[in-house]
C-alpha cells in the first residue's frame, strides 16, 4: 500500500510541476513586452 501511495504522491508532483510550466509558457507567450518577458523569466529562475 505504502508504494502505491508514493506513486501517487511522484504522479501529483509531476502534474503540479506540469501545471506551472505551462502557466510560465503562458505568461511569457502574453507579455506586453520583451522586457517584461525578460522579468517573468528572472523571476522563474529564482523560484
Amino acid at each position: 500500500m505504502s508504494r502505491l501511495h508514493t506513486t501517487f504522491a511522484a504522479r501529483r508532483a509531476t502534474r503540479r510541476h506540469l501545471r506551472e510550466e505551462r502557466a510560465l509558457a503562458r505568461a511569457l507567450a502574453s507579455a506586453p513586452t520583451v522586457e517584461s518577458a525578460h522579468e517573468i523569466a528572472a523571476l522563474a529562475t529564482r523560484r
